[in-house]
């Protein structure tokens, strides 16, 4: 279950960069960027959930690569559909939609629920890792135009 929701969430990662990509290359740089940033604590924690299930370290990382892999699936079609601008808003949508699904039907109950010994140091530690990703993503589309090499 672990894998096959990681490949749609990947697929999405997919969709998101070919439609920024279309928009133009500053645009689908901030949102590789953004991307990474999410998807590197997001693989770990299910490579993680994999090895607690009992997976050898082998099987548990050919999973993890073989879901990731979903998001060139969702990057080759948002490319070559992107062209239209209808298409453009609708992946836009689609993308926007399953984002706040993962956010709010598989990490939010996973914050609330979260056991600690230290319930305000959890709390803290959590919104200051919301507000973080938050102020990057803020300065990501703030300054998108401005990257350059």
């Amino acid at each position: 279950m672990v894998t096959i929701g990681d490949g749609v969430h990947n697929f999405a990662d997919g969709l998101a960069i070919g439609a920024a990509f279309s928009v133009s290359w500053r645009s689908g740089l901030a949102t590789s960027l953004a991307v990474l940033c999410h998807e590197l604590p997001h693989e770990l924690g299910d490579f993680a959930i994999l090895l607690h299930c009992g997976l050898s370290v082998k099987r548990a990382l050919l999973l993890n690569v073989g879901s990731a892999m979903t998001s060139f699936i969702g990057l080759y079609i948002s490319l070559s559909v992107s062209t239209d601008p209808a298409a453009k808003d609708w992946i836009a949508a689609i993308t926007a939609g399953l984002f706040l699904y993962v956010g709010l039907a598989d990490m939010l109950p996973c914050m609330i629920h979260a056991n600690s010994r230290k319930p305000w140091l959890m709390f803290i530690l959590q919104n200051l890792g919301l507000l973080s990703g938050w102020g990057i993503l803020l300065l990501l589309s703030l300054y998108e135009d401005k990257i350059g090499f």
